[in-house]
């Protein structure tokens, strides 16, 4: 089974019997830019400023299948929209679809993008987050329109609130439980220099950028969350695990990194939180 619509190459995935299902991870045409026939991803913007490079952010923007912007996060776009130069500014394409609450956005930025023909949906129900809400609108709207996606790329730090960080991998959680998308759609966070997303329990291979591999202060980390993960083996690290659990209180796997090669194995008996660094994405490569 292929986790996500793209793999740039055949990425080995051993059968072992006792193993549910095993996963195939390659972020590199996000990373990249390039634009895969066939693939199609949506872009989510959280109420969190963009602090990725310009020119990634336009690329990654207008390569979407579908484009959202989430309360705030409409305002963060507008000032990143505005930011741009004249010509860059005319390319830049509208989002398809703004959604929230409505409390950290201002009445004069989203009546200016739903004059510009852009569908705004209120989700005023508090029992989940913006974050969440919009990912419910988001598969309606695919639903609608007849769109499949493959992957799902959110723009939002890791550095604010506590609460807030917490509940945006609480999202990723409620994707899986209450089957808010279809099962091959992918949810990816990402941070600054970072992409997160949650490894199910069984086998997951992950290609590694060159770019992350390569980098000195490059980092991954392996975290169990909302429970512990009694055994994990790995390759491909740093520090490997062998059928060692993750636990908080015990051993969790942070400031981990690579040992260069091209591939991560994971086998975990309980989901992980995995991160990486894609250094590329704020900085330029030295």
């Amino acid at each position: 089974m292929t986790a996500n619509g793209i793999v740039k190459k055949k990425l080995p995935c051993n059968t072992i019997s006792n193993v549910i299902k095993c996963w195939q991870w390659d972020i590199s045409p996000f990373i990249e830019n390039v634009k895969q026939n066939g693939t199609k991803y949506a872009v989510v913007i959280l109420n969190r400023p963009i602090t990725q490079k310009q020119d990634f952010v336009k690329c990654l923007w207008n390569n979407a299948t579908v484009r959202v912007t989430v309360d705030g996060g409409t305002t963060h776009w507008n000032n990143f929209y505005k930011s741009l130069a004249n010509e860059d500014n005319k390319n830049i394409k509208l989002p398809d679809l703004i959604t929230g609450d409505f409390d950290s956005i201002t009445q004069d930025v989203l009546q200016e993008f739903k004059k510009k023909g852009c569908e705004a949906v209120h989700t005023p129900d508090q029992n989940f987050t913006d974050f969440t809400k919009a990912l419910i609108e988001l598969n309606n709207y695919n639903e609608q329109h007849k769109i499949e996606l493959d992957h799902i790329v959110t723009l939002g730090q890791n550095s604010g609130r506590i609460d807030q960080i917490l509940g945006n991998i609480q999202t990723l959680f409620l994707v899986r439980e209450m089957h808010i998308l279809p099962p091959k759609t992918n949810v990816y966070i990402m941070s600054d220099d970072t992409v997160s997303w949650l490894l199910s329990p069984g086998d997951h291979v992950i290609y590694v950028p060159q770019e992350t591999r390569t980098f000195k202060r490059s980092w991954c980390s392996l975290v169990p969350v909302g429970e512990c993960c009694d055994a994990v083996t790995t390759s491909g690290l740093k520090w490997n695990l062998n059928n060692q659990p993750l636990k908080f209180g015990s051993l969790v796997s942070t400031s981990n990194t690579f040992d260069q090669s091209e591939l991560v194995k994971i086998k975990c008996s309980h989901t992980l939180l995995w991160s990486m660094r894609v250094p590329s994405l704020t900085e330029k490569q030295r």
